[in-house]
């Protein structure tokens, strides 16, 4: 378990348990334009997901939890590492209460996983993926020091048209 600085919430290995809880926030109707994935899933598929990432080293994702009741409230973590170059792409929202990013708990959990992305597995770089259409979620990162490295014109369709997509990363002496 990883207890955030602020002892607000702690990021724990994800169990066959909190599934049902993932399969539910990424099959919420407000939550699918924001994944590249933006299917249905079944309980199945969460499960041959999950089982596909255990052995992997190249991917590390978490529970967010309440850290005094250990309820779930999202899902965090890095995937695509690459260990060699030192840089994975960065995860992270919260489900509980349909919040995408909230007001309490966002900042705890995405600032966990950047030290555990520095300070742990000593990346030099975190990035990610995001669209147009999410421009909380491009707010938020931009907040935290995230700069926009590329733009993908009407890269990604969704609502019967095409978004643009930014990546944006952060460095570890941007981070430091």
């Amino acid at each position: 378990m990883i207890v955030s600085n602020d002892k607000k919430v702690c990021l724990t290995q994800i169990e066959k348990k909190d599934l049902s809880f993932i399969q539910s926030w990424r099959n919420n109707q407000d939550f699918q334009r924001y994944f590249r994935e933006y299917r249905l899933f079944s309980l199945t598929q969460k499960e041959k997901w999950h089982n596909s990432i255990i052995d992997d080293n190249r991917f590390e994702m978490f529970m967010i939890r309440n850290n005094r009741d250990y309820e779930p409230l999202g899902v965090a973590g890095l995937t695509y590492i690459d260990w060699v170059n030192r840089h994975a792409d960065v995860h992270f929202y919260i489900g509980k209460s349909n919040s995408w990013i909230d007001e309490e708990y966002s900042s705890s959990a995405i600032d966990t996983v950047l030290k555990h992305a520095f300070h742990i597995f000593n990346l030099n770089k975190v990035w990610t993926e995001v669209y147009e259409i999410d421009n909380k979620k491009i707010d938020f990162f931009k907040f935290r020091g995230f700069k926009i490295d590329a733009t993908h014109r009407e890269h990604y369709f969704y609502g019967g048209k095409y978004h643009t997509s930014y990546i944006l990363s952060l460095l570890r002496s941007e981070y430091e």
